[in-house]
């Protein structure tokens, strides 16, 4: 798989652009504030769109929505509406809200920060590169491959079709990735910016 020619593979240094997500994590992660949030889902998505990659949103809004009718079915909080036994609660909402832009935010992290150049030292870290190619590559799918009534055996299929015997990974071709001045400008507002969502 090539790295896809966009402002990222141009002006970032593959490792770089990773601990910059490393560093933009936290400070997504703690966010407590709804709306502040969905500004950083946003973002990410903005970002994910800019290194290529195709957004399905239909999808990320059935997962969001999935998350929190389940969340819903533990009450907490002030009632909001109420049909019968069912109650819709504020605390509930919020929190089902919550962990499903969450995983989301995730999701749009690595689409925009991992890309197939990235060399990570170790076993380990070359096992990681893999676990984020192979996600990167479930996630990128079109959606007709997912089956819903076999969906374990349907993403086996998917792993089985990028894996090929004797051909690894092929890094992109040319030069190798430096990250230039307008690249560490945007990785330095990038890391300031969420960690001021998180202060403010």
């Amino acid at each position: 798989m090539r790295s896809k020619d966009n402002f990222f593979t141009r002006n970032t240094s593959p490792l770089h652009l990773f601990i910059t997500s490393a560093l933009i994590l936290p400070a997504y992660l703690f966010q407590d504030e709804l709306l502040l949030r969905i500004a950083q889902v946003l973002l990410f998505a903005g970002l994910s769109t800019v290194a290529g990659k195709k957004i399905k949103w239909l999808y990320f809004v059935v997962m969001v929505s999935s998350i929190t009718f389940f969340n819903l079915l533990t009450p907490m909080g002030r009632v909001l509406v109420s049909a019968g036994p069912f109650a819709i609660t504020e605390g509930a909402l919020r929190n089902g809200v919550m962990k499903g832009l969450t995983i989301i935010g995730l999701v749009f992290i690595s689409l925009f920060s991992i890309r197939p150049d990235l060399k990570l030292p170790g076993r380990l870290g070359g096992l990681l590169v893999r676990l984020f190619y192979y996600f990167e590559r479930i996630v990128e799918t079109k959606r007709q491959k997912l089956e819903a009534r076999r969906l374990i055996g349907s993403i086996d299929d998917i792993l089985d079709s990028l894996y090929q015997p004797g051909k690894p990974q092929e890094p992109p071709s040319g030069r190798v990735a430096t990250t230039t001045v307008a690249g560490a400008l945007f990785m330095v507002v990038a890391v300031g910016a969420n960690w001021a969502l998180l202060l403010v």
